[in-house]
């Protein structure tokens, strides 16, 4: 989600397997080690995916309350890394996954700013959104994702002592690319976007798809692109990033 949650974003990063090796600079590398914010594992399962992972956010029932709402966000709400995941297979990068809360009451009243970098780059993120937590229908707790207008200014934000302001100006939503959560027993949620509807143009993808595991330690995120046809195109093959809490 995110995007990490994540969902829910298009725009890739770094991604496990060689072909990140030659990506050509930071936000150009394939794949993506997001939260959002998808499918199987090859791209002839990419539709099926995607479908399924409304599935896998099912199994609820009910509404969902202030309270799932709130611990969503708590959980999404801090600094996260893949270095242990880095270390144990070097075919996933070491990256950092921070977050911290906005005001916005234009768009929220829980909205998250999210920033992912690789740890050897912190300073040039390949990945900066907001995140608006909200409750959705039934069961679920939604993470809209939105883009900003001067990502460069928003760079080291959670770093600074008073949280930023935002306006709706400032941010552009991407339409169907947000993450849909539901509880999974007492300590967690899982999830991710819907169809086929988030649009993604890297490495010639026609759309991104994002599945999403949250609790308090951790958050798991496998954000993939495909193209027209099913294939995938960019993203990790093996598994989804791991980002413990620090």
């Amino acid at each position: 989600m995110l995007c990490a949650v994540g969902c829910g974003g298009s725009d890739g990063g770094p991604s496990s397997g060689t072909e990140a090796a030659g990506a050509a600079g930071q936000s150009a590398a394939a794949g993506s080690a997001g939260q959002s914010a998808a499918g199987g594992a090859s791209g002839s399962g990419a539709g099926g995916a995607s479908a399924g992972t409304g599935g896998l956010a099912g199994g609820a029932s009910g509404a969902s309350s202030d309270a799932d709402v709130d611990k969503a966000f708590a959980w999404l709400t801090g600094r996260f890394d893949s270095s242990e995941q880095a270390a144990a297979n070097p075919t996933y990068f070491a990256i950092q996954l921070e977050t911290c809360p906005v005001a916005a009451p234009g768009l929220g009243e829980r909205v998250l700013y999210v920033e992912q970098a690789r740890m050897d780059l912190l300073d040039s993120p390949y990945r900066q959104r907001l995140y608006v937590v909200e409750a959705g229908e039934g069961p679920e707790v939604i993470s809209r994702v939105f883009e900003l207008a001067t990502p460069a200014s928003w760079i080291g934000a959670c770093g600074e002592s008073e949280p930023r302001g935002v306006t709706p100006d400032d941010v552009t939503e991407r339409a169907g690319c947000a993450v849909h959560l539901t509880r999974s027993g007492l300590d967690g949620f899982v999830g991710g976007t819907q169809g086929t509807e988030c649009e993604s143009s890297l490495n010639g993808a026609s759309y991104a798809t994002s599945e999403v595991s949250l609790s308090a330690a951790d958050l798991e995120s496998w954000d993939r692109g495909f193209d027209a046809d099913g294939a995938q195109v960019w993203g990790a093959t093996a598994g989804p990033y791991r980002f413990i809490r620090q």
